[in-house]
């Protein structure tokens, strides 16, 4: 992204001016990039016959035929978590000593620190072409009982394991790893959309245009 904000009277222009110098551009309103409330948070998956569905997390099915997958997305959502932590401690206190006549020597104080904690969790986001809502798979938020015997004990395996069987049963959908590589997401410029969402809403805009 080399623009983060122009006049719309202008957009038009600069994505001639660039293309007239030999460059892919397109523009977009990072507002309409989809998010996960728009979404099909997917908590387990059924597998059949060649076919699969969704589960949601009210347990409703959620049927998917393959070819109505249209891309398949790997990214991984960091949150940041911010807490404030108050320590207290007891400290000499000269002035109060002298004061006191050596009653009390020392005095409280408090201290006040932020403690952040990130989380980072892998995902597979699958882009429907048939008007349903797109399906996302978080690594620690789904049921994996559906690999069976494939199932390992760590989860990163069991979502490795997940986007095998799924792009088997969807293979015209290309698998595209841009949002997961390291320095994409966070090099994007600060807007009012979450980043991994402008990114991938950019990823698919992008191969909209062959790029």
């Amino acid at each position: 992204m080399l623009l983060a904000a122009a006049p719309v009277d202008q957009i038009g222009a600069l994505v001639d001016g660039f293309e007239s110098l030999g460059f892919a551009v397109f523009s977009c309103d990072p507002a309409a990039a989809p998010r996960d409330e728009d979404r099909l948070l997917v908590r387990g998956i059924e597998v059949e016959a060649g076919a699969f569905a969704f589960l949601d997390g009210q347990g409703r099915r959620h049927a998917c035929a393959g070819g109505a997958v249209s891309l398949i997305q790997r990214g991984v959502r960091v949150t940041t978590t911010a807490e404030t932590v108050t320590t207290s401690e007891r400290r000499l206190d000269v002035g109060k000593a002298i004061l006191t006549g050596g009653l009390m020597v020392t005095g409280k104080v408090q201290r006040q620190s932020v403690r952040t904690e990130q989380t980072r969790e892998p995902f597979v986001l699958l882009e429907r072409s048939d008007g349903q809502p797109d399906a996302i798979v978080y690594e620690r938020r789904v049921d994996y009982r559906f690999l069976g015997a494939d199932k390992q004990p760590a989860s990163h395996a069991n979502l490795e394991r997940t986007l095998a069987r799924l792009h088997a049963l969807a293979p015209d959908a290309p698998v595209d790893d841009r949002v997961a590589r390291p320095g994409f997401v966070s090099g994007l410029p600060l807007t009012s959309t979450d980043p991994v969402d402008l990114a991938l809403y950019l990823v698919t805009l992008a191969r909209t245009r062959g790029l």
